[in-house]
């Protein structure tokens, strides 16, 4: 928010990013999008606004419940998966209840940022990359504000990171043992979270406003394996009986 009225202030002013939590750390902060929800959408008003510099402190971290820590290690997850192997099983053998290492928070900081570089207005399709388990997480996180226990950003894309990996199995033959892994992790850290109240008609109407919409078509970054992702278009009705697994194995 604060990236954004910097950004149309008399046309936009430098600012300095300070991020404080460990989603912010690792993601949010990276990258120079910035935005604010807009009546039913996820950061529909928004704009491209690189910060000068970007603070990053571990001390912050401290300070930081283990709800809080464990949304913001997701989006490490994620950046594990788009890198590689080696990235994965150290994030895998972390503790989601305490901050990381250093070391390990560099690298998944430059995971972004290197992906960033190369297609910093996503115009070029790589940056959607990063947008792994976001398609789907954005919708239960719009619908969750909509409840007396909204779900924090990291909680609902780590729902959407499990329905998206299980599309990348069921449509591209992706490894199962990569969704069984993800599985695992999620259960062990509890964050494998009943789904907000929805209907099939609420829930395609925001699906449909997502920015990755083109001609009418959706296309979500699927993982092909541990360190591949590749942009592909996916039928609407692929994307419920993702909804559908996720439901049947949490309930």
């Amino acid at each position: 928010m604060g990236g954004f009225c910097a950004s149309v202030w008399k046309r936009g002013t430098p600012f300095i990013s300070i991020p404080t939590t460990l989603v912010a750390q690792m993601d949010a902060a990276i990258g120079g999008k910035t935005g604010i929800n807009f009546r039913s959408g996820k950061n529909i008003l928004g704009s491209f606004a690189q910060p000068t510099a970007i603070w990053i402190w571990e001390g912050f971290l401290k300070t930081l419940p283990p709800r809080i820590l464990k949304a913001g290690w997701v989006e490490g997850y994620k950046h594990a998966l788009l890198y590689g192997e080696e990235l994965l099983r150290k994030v895998e053998v972390c503790s989601f209840t305490q901050p990381p290492s250093s070391d390990l928070l560099r690298q998944l900081v430059e995971v972004k940022w290197h992906i960033v570089q190369q297609d910093p207005y996503e115009s070029q399709g790589l940056r959607q990359a990063l947008n792994l388990g976001h398609t789907l997480g954005h919708v239960w996180e719009t619908l969750s504000l909509r409840t007396e226990a909204p779900l924090l950003h990291g909680e609902a894309i780590a729902i959407g990171l499990w329905q998206e990996i299980y599309l990348s199995t069921q449509l591209y033959g992706t490894s199962s043992t990569i969704l069984d892994r993800l599985t695992d992790k999620l259960r062990r850290e509890k964050l494998l979270i009943p789904l907000p109240p929805h209907t099939r008609a609420l829930w395609e109407k925001l699906l449909l406003q997502d920015k990755k919409r083109r001609s009418g078509q959706l296309y979500l970054p699927l993982l092909r394996e541990v360190g591949q992702v590749e942009l592909q278009p996916v039928e609407i009705k692929y994307l419920w009986q993702a909804v559908q697994a996720y439901r049947e194995m949490v309930e």
